[in-house]
This record gives C-alpha cells, sequence and structure tokens, in this order.
C-alpha cells in the first residue's frame, strides 16, 4: 500500500478478534515504524492512529504479510478518534486509547508533574512498548500529552527514569531533563534484522519535557535482559547513582561524576526481587531525624539497609509492601526534595472502554519503626482529599452499615472496634483486613477499589467491575463509624 501524507494523522481500525498482523513503514525507502495490531477489514471496534504530521506530502509505503482487502481499515484525517468511556476512572490515570504498564520517567519540573509510561496506543495487548506522556499540576488532574519516544532499530522503548540536570554535568545545558532508557533490542523484528540486544539509552529534552531526543547508548548489553536504569544523585559521595535490573534476581549498581559515562560498583543478588528497581532514602515517622535506605522491586518486595555511594548493605530481610498483587513496577518521582512520592501500575484487565490498566493514586513513602523492624508506610498524595468536597460521618445500625456511592468516587475514613474482622463488601469484591489496627481508609473509583490499614502500613488495591461505583458498600460488625467523602 502506497499513500501520499496528506493529513496529520493515519487511522488504523482495530479488532479485538483480528488475527495480530505485522506492518512496516517506509518514508523514501526507509523504514520509519514497525508495529502489531489486530487490523480489521470489517466495522472496526475501535481505531488507533499513527502520528505521520512530520512527514507532511511525503509517500508512506505499507508492507506485511495480509491481505489486500484489510487496506479497507486503514484511513488518513486531520483529527484523532474519540474515546468515551461512561466508566473511566476518574482519580486514577489511564491511557488515553490502548495498553498501558510501567510508569516511567516520573519528574517534577517548572511546576509540572510528568507521568511518562509504557504504552501500546495500537491495542489492549501488551506489545509495540512505547513512552506514552500526561502531566499534572496536582498529581490527581492529568492531561494526556504526545507520543514520547517510539521503537526503533535499537529496540522497542522499556522502562526508565528521569533526573533534571540542574548542574549541567552532562553538558546538555543546565536543567536540561535527561531519560535514561532501556532499548530492548531483540523485542521487535527491527532490532533483531539489526543485531541489536538490551541495553541502556539516553534520550534528552530542552523544551520542559515536551519533545524527547534520542542520544544513543550510555551503557551497553551486560547480560539477558538487563533493563530498568533509575537514576539519582548521592550528596555524600558526591556521584550520580543508576540502579540497574541485570538478570534473574541480580541487579546492579553504578556511578557516574558526569551523567554520561558509568562504572559498575556493586553487583548483588537479592532472592524473590526482580526487575523495576530503585534505592531511596526514607524517613522514620517515628524516629526523629532518622532515616534509612530502601532497595526496591517491581512485585513491592524491598530490603531495609545502607547506602555509601558505591554498595548497598541490607540490615533486613525481604519484606513485602503490596497486601496484594494488583500493583506492580512502582517508580518514585524525581525533583521533589525532602518527599518521596510513589506511583505503581495497577495489572487491571477490563479493557472493554478501548484501553487497558491504571496507575495508583501517588502515595508519600515513609518508614515506622516497630518491634521487628521497619516496615514501608503508604499516605495517599495530599492533593486526592482536594477532588473530594463533601464529608458525612455516618453511625452504623445493628452493627453494620451499607452505604450507597451513587456512581461518585467516594474515599472512606473507617474506625473498627479491636478484636474484629474487618469485613467489607463493595459490589462483588469482599475485602478482609486481618492486621491488629482499627482504621481502614478506603477509596473506590470506577472499576477499581485500594485501601490504607493501620495508619498506612498496610496497602492494597483490588479490580473491581466497571459499574462498582453503582453498587452498594456494606460492612460487617464491629464498623462503629464512618466518614464518607464524596465528589
Amino acid at each position: 500500500m502506497i499513500i501520499t501524507i496528506t493529513s496529520d494523522y493515519l487511522w488504523l481500525g482495530v479488532s479485538r478478534k483480528a488475527e495480530v498482523r505485522k506492518l512496516h513503514f517506509f518514508c523514501n525507502k526507509k523504514k520509519i515504524k514497525e508495529i502489531d495490531i489486530r487490523l480489521t477489514d470489517e466495522e472496526p471496534e475501535y481505531y488507533v492512529l499513527a502520528d505521520l504530521s512530520r512527514f507532511a506530502g511525503q509517500k508512506l509505503e505499507i508492507t506485511g504479510d495480509f491481505p489486500e482487502n484489510l487496506f479497507k481499515g486503514i484511513h488518513l484525517s486531520d483529527e484523532k478518534p474519540v474515546n468515551t468511556y461512561a466508566y473511566r476512572p476518574v482519580l486514577h490515570f489511564t491511557p488515553e486509547i490502548g495498553w498501558m504498564n510501567d510508569p516511567n520517567g516520573l519528574i517534577y519540573a517548572d511546576g509540572v508533574y510528568h507521568l511518562y509510561h509504557q504504552w501500546n496506543p495500537y491495542g489492549t495487548d501488551w506489545g509495540n512498548m512505547h513512552w506514552g506522556h500526561a502531566v499534572s499540576r496536582d498529581l490527581i488532574h492529568w492531561e494526556y500529552g504526545d507520543m514520547a519516544m517510539e521503537p526503533d532499530e535499537y529496540g522497542t522503548m522499556f522502562s526508565g527514569c528521569a533526573f533534571q540536570d540542574t548542574a549541567d554535568a552532562a553538558g546538555f545545558g543546565r536543567n536540561t531533563l535527561l531519560f535514561y532508557y532501556t532499548a530492548a533490542g531483540g523485542a521487535n523484528l527491527w532490532s533483531r534484522d539489526t543485531g541489536h540486544q538490551f541495553s541502556q539509552h539516553l534520550a534528552v529534552s530542552k523544551d520542559q519535557g515536551e519533545t524527547l531526543v534520542k542520544q544513543g547508548e550510555i551503557l551497553p548489553h551486560i547480560d539477558g535482559g538487563n533493563r530498568d536504569p533509575k537514576v539519582f544523585y548521592h550528596e555524600e559521595s558526591g556521584a550520580y547513582i543508576m540502579v540497574l535490573y541485570v538478570t534473574e534476581n541480580d541487579f546492579a549498581i553504578f556511578r557516574s561524576r558526569d551523567l554520561l559515562h558509568w562504572e559498575e560498583s556493586q553487583r548483588f543478588t537479592a532472592e524473590k526481587m526482580w526487575e523495576c528497581p530503585d534505592l531511596m532514602q526514607l524517613p522514620v515517622d517515628n524516629v526523629a531525624g532518622e532515616k534509612k535506605w530502601v532497595f526496591w522491586s517491581a512485585d513491592g518486595y524491598y530490603i531495609i539497609g545502607d547506602f555509601d555511594g558505591y554498595r548497598f548493605t541490607p540490615e533486613s530481610e525481604i519484606l513485602s509492601a503490596y497486601d496484594t498483587k494488583l500493583p506492580y513496577a512502582a517508580q518514585t518521582y524525581a525533583g521533589i526534595p525532602g518527599k518521596v512520592i510513589s506511583i505503581a501500575w495497577l495489572r487491571t484487565q477490563n479493557d472493554r472502554g478501548n484501553f487497558r490498566s491504571m496507575m495508583s493514586i501517588p502515595s508519600v513513602l515513609s518508614l515506622e519503626k516497630l518491634n521487628d523492624g521497619y516496615h514501608i508506610r503508604f499516605t495517599p498524595a495530599e492533593a486526592l482529599f482536594s477532588a473530594f468536597k463533601r464529608e458525612e460521618c455516618i453511625k452504623p445500625l445493628n452493627g453494620s452499615l451499607t452505604l450507597a456511592p451513587e456512581g461518585r468516587p467516594v474515599f472512606l475514613k473507617t474506625t473498627w472496634q479491636p478484636g474484629y474482622e474487618k469485613k467489607i463488601r463493595i459490589g462483588d469484591q469482599e475485602i478482609c483486613i486481618t492486621t491488629a489496627c482499627t482504621k481502614v481508609n478506603i477509596l473506590v473509583d470506577h472499576g477499581i477499589i485500594e485501601y490504607f490499614s493501620g495508619d498506612g502500613l498496610v496497602y492494597g488495591a483490588v479490580e473491581a467491575e466497571e459499574d462498582v461505583l453503582n453498587k452498594a458498600i456494606s460492612m460487617g460488625e464491629g464498623v462503629t463509624e464512618t466518614t464518607v467523602c464524596s465528589m
């Protein structure tokens, strides 16, 4: 198929039942794109788009192993497809369309929170890994940005981080935003044909994160699927630090003076822990002035320890931060001095709105020192509470309580008598919290329930029916009162 690019966007019709096809895009005989897509020649369930505005007036050739009739599902337009969905979460970030997973490049810069993320803009299955982009002023209300990075001959765009170079150590200019990411060589045919493996790359932005310009490889392939760089500055040792997943349960720490050239300072194994590492220093809430280092992995496992700028020394066994399996691949924000804010990918499966998955509510992380050691605490970001305009305190009748959220997100602050099992049924989901704490806070949004118990020492998230906010919320015996915060 050869077409002249006379409009900004190429629309492609998608059906979940259609076979996955691989399309190759060429402009002036140079490959510009490769995607896997469930393209259909029948009435599509929805349309996805490819932005071709930078190739205006040129001829585009699309090739692939598919019958000619599938071209009927492709056409040009100057408009973007509109994707409305009655049950899109209100307070949880979701992709405009398509599949989403890990949060990437979380950074606060120039008064704006940036949320980049793993994204398949061409369907609700995992694949075609791009970086999507959104911005916010309060971590709750998000505006979609343009696609930030797309696959190329070095691989698809896997996870990474952002760092603002306030000292101009890398030489791109003071306050340039630097983006470290994994080019997943071998994850697409394009990179397999060019012989590239997983390696770490750099992109820079000089326009406040709107445009990311790839600079090339800064750390060559080490082993296996080495990936997910997380970079920060360690003031005590005067160096920039990168933590990296290597392979199996192995991780590495690197040091740099210029954010460009990296030397390994430690390789270590952490059983059970896997990919998306983070290394952060957290305050201990109940010990004035104390801070501890925490090494973290994608599944919410973490280790308390010490870090001297070269090596992380564990001081605890491997602990688990999550009460459920839904949160994954959390990342913490760069650029927020004195506070550590985390966002996790919630692995929800509902794709009836032509998108799949959502992000958790941002939480401030800290530690609590208990008799058995230190434990992570999750505190919902303050901006969440400003979204709720009404509060009502309700006492139970006959020992139990039933509420009707009336289609709007609600935040429930519940108090229980000591010794009672805390059972909460929301639609078809029943949550049982067995810890000794007497307070449980619950956030209910379209398709999702998050809960914080024991002043945030217990955090969990579960997927719910898409219309859960039209269902009753019931609490069993033992609840003494509930404050209902509604929008």
